[in-house]
């Protein structure tokens, strides 16, 4: 990993941290459900390939809109 990404992650988790005191201090919850990572190319492509597929799956298909009579 180099210190670019390392540097990235830090600031994230520092963010975080923030934004946890924040929420917290008002009485809210927070759950993070997965600490920030450095991912690969394949990693990216994969998970953009999925976001693709499931934005693909959620367009209006016709004949889901309700019909106005």
């Amino acid at each position: 990993m180099t210190l670019e990404k390392e540097s990235g992650i830090a600031l994230l988790n520092k963010a975080i941290d923030v934004i946890r005191e924040k929420i917290t201090a008002k009485g809210g919850k927070i759950d993070v459900k997965m600490a920030p990572k450095a991912v690969s190319v394949r990693e990216e492509t994969e998970l953009q390939a999925m976001m693709d597929r499931l934005a693909l799956e959620n367009e209006e298909i016709d004949g889901d809109a309700p019909e106005d009579d």
